[in-house]
């Protein structure tokens, strides 16, 4: 099983959040532990209608982003492609974010077996180049939970358990 997590973004104030949480997760000792190959980690500058060509031939995908849904700055979000706001709408090559590359996917055949969408809520009135505080706090607690669920999801912390017992 094949898993890609992909951090999308732009490097201006919490729209970087996911090329942070990408960075973070790359270096990070759990995704050291996972055989080369399993787990493949990209950063994406605003990859707007080229997003589906990122996930060719994989099995799982993550997409690690900043969120906008007016809830409080720095709340997690964890969504599956179909709970997105905008899936389900006609695609246009206006304000081509994540949902509309999700609906190109899927008019064109081309989705993973399993679509994870995981982010953080960014800070609306935030005007720095780097993350808002409350992003940046949010930022380890989140990079361990998508190691964990990566984790989990190539079997490691299965075979893990199997061969202590």
């Amino acid at each position: 099983m094949k898993i890609r997590i992909l951090g999308i973004g732009s490097p201006f104030g919490d729209d970087r959040f996911g090329w942070e949480a990408a960075e973070a997760l790359r270096h990070s000792a759990a995704m050291n532990a996972v055989a080369p190959g399993r787990i493949e980690i990209q950063v994406l500058d605003r990859p707007g209608t080229m997003l589906p060509a990122h996930w060719q031939e994989t099995d799982i995908v993550i997409l690690l982003d900043a969120v906008r849904s007016g809830a409080t700055p720095g709340t997690r979000h964890c969504l599956e492609a179909p709970d997105l706001p905008g899936t389900g709408m006609l695609c246009s090559s206006h304000g081509f974010g994540i949902a509309p590359a999700i609906e190109l996917a899927r008019a064109l055949g081309n989705m993973p077996s399993q679509l994870l969408v995981r982010g953080v809520e960014a800070d609306s009135s935030w005007t720095g180049f780097s993350l808002s505080p409350a992003v940046a706090d949010a930022l380890p607690a989140f990079v361990v939970d998508i190691a964990q669920e990566a984790l989990a999801l190539t079997g490691f912390y299965s075979s893990f358990t199997a061969n202590r017992a």
